[in-house]
């Protein structure tokens, strides 16, 4: 399960940083009894920068031993005081150790960019997962097309499909990250105003193949501005699927 993926340090837990952002309010009755009644314990085993913005985390505790995973599952993770939670998809699951990682973005504001910069080794988390968010047990990874972006390279570590169409606003980063996880894929650079989103397209477009299956993921008005050009291209539904992972001033999404 291992193979070729980014080793982790094994360390002490760190003393507090100047940098940590200050202690959260104790949660109220109710998330605290939702938390335990739904919510597994585990302690984060890795935190590594791969690139401005994105850090590849781990997390492992005996409640994740002997877990079911496939890749395109997500893993909820409480991130914020209440029942404040975001979902990332994790690259690979041990389930004799009970260890997962996931490479996680703080590339906005926010309680979930705000826990991925700020996550270090041995501090305790409560999470749930893992759960069904992508179904791709009949989607072969040799006939699978990915389009998404940052938030979509953990799927891509797990399914490693043939074909990876990104869009990125760092795309020199962002191409050397894969490469350690011997990974090749298409990088478009994002702009402001979505100017890039008929390059996007038309790169996605031009590898089709008639046996090819996509899936849509990251931004929800990118994955809506590609959907009627594939459907004009001729990719019936039963190849396409899509999963929004966010959509800016939302929360709440997979």
């Amino acid at each position: 399960m291992h193979e070729n993926l980014i080793a982790l340090p094994r360390t002490h837990p760190e003393a507090p940083r100047a940098d940590s952002p200050p202690a959260a309010a104790p949660d109220s009755a109710l998330p605290r009894l939702l938390t335990r009644l739904f919510f597994h314990s585990a302690v984060v085993t890795g935190h590594q920068a791969l690139a401005p913005g994105l850090y590849l985390i781990a997390v492992q505790g005996p409640a994740l031993r002997g877990r079911v995973w496939s890749p395109g599952d997500k893993l909820q993770i409480k991130v914020g005081p209440g029942m404040t939670n975001r979902s990332y998809t994790p690259i690979d699951w041990n389930p004799q150790t009970g260890e997962t990682r996931f490479v996680a973005h703080a590339l906005a504001l926010g309680p979930g960019s705000e826990w991925v910069r700020h996550a270090r080794v041995g501090q305790a988390v409560a999470l749930m997962g893992p759960r069904r968010s992508l179904d791709l047990a009949a989607w072969p990874a040799a006939t699978g097309v990915l389009v998404g972006d940052e938030t979509s390279i953990s799927l891509a570590a797990a399914w490693r499909p043939a074909r990876i169409v990104l869009e990125v606003d760092q795309p020199e980063h962002i191409h050397a990250l894969l490469q350690t996880r011997h990974l090749q894929a298409e990088l478009v650079a994002r702009q402001s105003d979505d100017a890039h989103l008929p390059a996007l397209s038309a790169l996605v477009l031009a590898g089709a193949e008639a046996s090819s299956r996509y899936v849509l993921t990251g931004r929800a008005r990118t994955i809506q501005g590609l959907l009627p050009g594939l459907r004009a291209h001729g990719v019936p539904r039963q190849r396409l699927l899509s999963k929004a992972y966010w959509a800016p001033g939302k929360t709440g999404l997979d």
